[in-house]
């Protein structure tokens, strides 16, 4: 993918004052790089890499202006004349840093609007909520980590399955975020938006991290950099975790992740050369039937009806990328193994066990290309590729009893292959005004072989699908503090192509979707603030079935909401952000779409008085519908979360608490069938299953920096 727009450099602190990036600091040594003074509100295990406002402490000199800056990554930063719409946007490390988080996923909710939620244990992918969509885990948000896409097509969970949980925190640099379809270099699972995340190109100096806290939770982490090994750099970060929770059954992850890449100069750009490792293995508590709890069966609500489920993820990413001024081109590969025992419905009606599992093994590989050229004063024109080929070798479903197989339901071989192709051209024909109009094909090969009876039974077979998917943005510079945008897109996601070869109830392979968007942002001194109304019609919907355990298409859908986005500081060691959006969900029908939440909202407060550091966050998911007549709903969740740092010279001591109030909100809540035999004597009834959030949480840690 190309629009990870800016080159990664090293692990710098920056210093915006009134939004304006000011060159980079050079030297990597002295009060230049005195991180104990200008790393905002930062965990000792991710201390020096995650971004919102971060604040700088007086100046070696005391000037007045310099102990008064703030250092500001992303927020701060001035889009107007260059962003393509009001919900497009930046984060840098520093600001992803400042966030107490439970888990890395929650790097996401950087981005205004979205939530990333869990039903299951920590080694399984996120539940995400964005612009009125429940997510699944990934079907219409796309990530990318340095131009290699995390989303997995055809998975053996779920469609874009979007695990973010080898992600090391301290190597992010910088996250990009879009939402809808307006943009040509966005494809695959991009419909409500994307995210792209840029990896660091090292660290000034070597540091170690180590943090203990709540319900068994460790963590280990360090990092550094080799430089001037064969004229570049090779930075190397290591991390372990380990976690149980506060579940009857322990959740007992363990978690392994490694990074390493290679960075240097090449003509007039740079050679990137990265590696990810990651490995863990877990114990899931699901979403239980709140009809059991407080009996025999389910004494409370961590209770795990189904104390065999377990899971592990295997995953290897080697990445090689050139960037050069006018094109990128970037080439990876990827290796993953993945299976989880689950039992969203406890048992079938005659009470034999439901528990699945669920298992893929895959080779992936990509290529990705872009060029540019500045035609005229006014015109500029960029094309580019982006190519996938996915060899999974081994997805299906077995049902099984306490991790034993009874029988299979079906395993397959799958290859997917995609191409595609687009040209975006901006034109800016009246001072201020930019128009910008993008067109891109994509196209998809699949064969689907069966490798059991169960499988061939099912459907198999091969073949394409092809969509066309033109763009259009308007920007308009009123005065030097405020832009107007208007926007106007076509997008897709894919459907699983198992589901495609079906025999009874086939599905479409690409299936497209229509978005609108109205904005303006305004900006002026150290405040911020964009405003979005947007709408987003789709082909066809993803809905969740229990006693799959898997996602099915529905009927189409229309969605249409607002947004209002802000970022202010309003004195020099205070830093605030906030959004709110609430949207209008339903299918064509006009009946409600389960699990589309009304609104939600988040707010943050950094204070940085040196050596102190202090942060505040607040995160809303609004009520949702859990049926489709509106009758059984859920309230949303409530949390608060926090941060404080003491910051020396080489040594950060940090503590968080996380769910402050304690909530016994649900991190997600279903209604659908299920079967507790000990508990429902006439057999499977329908009700409400949740999960709750996890209760509070204490961290501590410390970092050193040698």
């Amino acid at each position: 993918m190309s629009w990870s727009p800016r080159a990664s450099g090293r692990r710098r602190v920056l210093t915006v004052v009134d939004g304006t990036p000011p060159p980079p600091v050079a030297g990597a040594g002295g009060n230049e790089m005195n991180f104990g003074r200008i790393a905002l509100g930062v965990s000792a295990a991710l201390c020096a890499l995650r971004a919102v406002p971060a604040l700088a402490g007086d100046a070696a000199d005391g000037g007045a202006e310099a102990a008064t800056e703030i250092v500001v990554f992303g927020r701060g930063e001035a889009k107007i004349g260059t962003a393509h719409a009001a919900s497009e946007g930046s984060v840098g490390g520093s600001d992803l840093l400042v966030r107490p988080l439970l888990r890395v996923a929650e790097l996401l909710e950087a981005v205004p609007g979205m939530v990333a939620a869990q039903h299951s244990g920590s080694g399984k992918a996120n539940q995400y909520f964005l612009r009125g969509f429940n997510l699944d885990h990934g079907t219409d948000f796309t990530t990318y980590i340095d131009g290699v896409q995390m989303n997995l097509r055809s998975h053996g969970h779920g469609q874009g399955y979007l695990d973010l949980n080898g992600l090391i925190p301290e190597i992010v640099a910088h996250e990009d975020f879009r939402k809808g379809p307006y943009r040509a270099d966005g494809g695959d699972f991009a419909l409500a938006g994307a995210a792209s995340m840029t990896t660091i190109d090292g660290f000034d100096r070597p540091w170690l991290s180590v943090e203990a806290g709540s319900y068994n939770s460790a963590r280990l982490a360090a990092g550094g950099t080799i430089k001037g090994l064969g004229g570049g750099d090779l930075t190397l970060v290591g991390q372990a975790r380990r976690y149980d929770g506060p579940w009857e059954n322990d959740e007992h992850l363990r978690h392994y992740a490694g990074f390493a890449k290679y960075v240097r100069g090449l003509g007039e750009g740079t050679l990137g050369i990265s590696f990810h490792a990651y490995h863990a293995t877990w114990r899931p508590t699901e979403q239980i039937p709140e009809r059991i709890i407080g009996s025999d069966v389910c004494t409370d609500v961590f209770c795990s009806p189904d104390p065999t489920a377990r899971g592990r993820t295997t995953r290897l990413i080697g990445n090689v990328r050139v960037s050069q001024p006018t094109w990128s081109a970037n080439v990876y590969a990827q290796y993953y193994d993945w299976a989880m025992y689950s039992n969203p419905t406890y048992a079938e009606a005659d009470g034999t066990s439901a528990q699945i599992d669920q298992y893929d093994r895959r080779w992936v590989t990509g290529l990705a290309a872009s060029k540019q050229w500045q035609l005229a004063d006014t015109l500029e024109f960029s094309v580019g590729t982006e190519n996938r080929y996915d060899h999974i070798g081994n997805v299906g479903v077995n049902r099984t009893k306490a991790r034993h197989l009874l029988y299979s339901l079906g395993r397959y071989q799958v290859e997917e292959l995609s191409g595609a192709l687009y040209g975006e051209a901006t034109w800016k024909p009246l001072p201020g005004l930019r128009l910008t109009g993008g067109l891109r094909g994509d196209y998809y090969h699949y064969s689907v072989r069966a490798r059991d009876a169960a499988a061939d039974a099912l459907g198999t077979g091969k073949g394409h699908d092809s969509i066309v998917s033109p763009k259009f943005s308007a920007a308009y510079v009123i005065v030097p503090q405020l832009e107007l945008y208007a926007n106007w897109g076509q997008g897709f996601h894919s459907n699983d192509v198992r589901g495609a070869v079906n025999g009874d109830t086939p599905v479409p392979v690409l299936v497209s979707g229509t978005g609108k968007e109205l904005g303006a942002r305004f900006q002026s001194g150290t405040f911020s603030l964009t405003g979005t109304y947007w709408w987003l019609n789709v082909d066809s919907e993803l809905r969740f079935v229990g006693d799959s355990n898997a996602v099915e298409p529905t009927g189409a859908s229309r969605r249409h909401g607002y947004e209002l986005v802000a970022f202010w500081r309003p004195l020099p060691w205070l830093a605030l952000d906030g959004n709110y959006t609430a949207n209008h969900s339903r299918y064509d029908n006009g009946e409600r779409i389960p699990n589309a939440f009304e609104n939600a909202a988040s707010a943050g407060a950094a204070i940085v008085l040196d050596p102190w550091e202090v942060s505040l966050r607040v995160r809303h998911l609004g009520p949702y519908p859990l049926v489709e007549d509106n009758s059984v709903r859920d309230h949303g969740s409530t949390v608060f979360n926090a941060r404080a740092a003491w910051k020396g010279r080489k040594v950060e001591i940090y503590g968080e608490v996380l769910n402050i109030l304690d909530s016994r909100d649900k991190d997600i809540a279903y209604y659908y069938e299920s079967y507790i035999p000990a508990f429902d004597a006439d057999g499977p009834v329908e009700g409400r299953l949740s999960r709750v959030i996890e209760p509070r949480t204490f961290k501590i840690g410390a970092r050193y920096t040698f």
